[in-house]
């Protein structure tokens, strides 16, 4: 039988449908996944995504359930992460590399898109 593998499960080709432009660096959710923008991606092209590693993202700074803990969770919520799932229906997107008091305005995150 043949290998099957079609590429390497660290990137991914992503067609933005999104109706905005993307920014090389920006986090995106796509379904259950999320993935950081390895160059910039108009609107409609193709463009590649990264799902695995650690990257510094945007973090929400208007709660104090926003700040994050160390090894703690990392939730996606419009472009941006916070510490909590206050509403319940916030995806995962990976873990906090470290403590980011709610005041700040970025924290380096691990994807987890397990």
């Amino acid at each position: 039988m043949k290998n099957a593998s079609q590429f390497s499960a660290d990137f991914i080709d992503y067609t933005n449908g999104s109706g905005s432009a993307i920014a090389s660096g920006q986090l995106v959710q796509f379904g259950e996944l999320h993935g950081i923008a390895v160059a910039d991606i108009a609107v409609g092209e193709t463009g590649s995504l990264a799902l695995k590693g650690i990257y510094t993202v945007p973090k929400l700074t208007g709660a104090s359930a926003d700040a994050t803990t160390a090894g703690g969770a990392a939730y996606f919520s419009a472009g941006s992460v916070s510490g909590s799932d206050s509403s319940g229906t916030r995806k995962r997107v990976g873990h906090a590399m470290a403590v980011a008091a709610q005041a700040a305005a970025t924290v380096s995150i691990r994807l987890f898109n397990g």
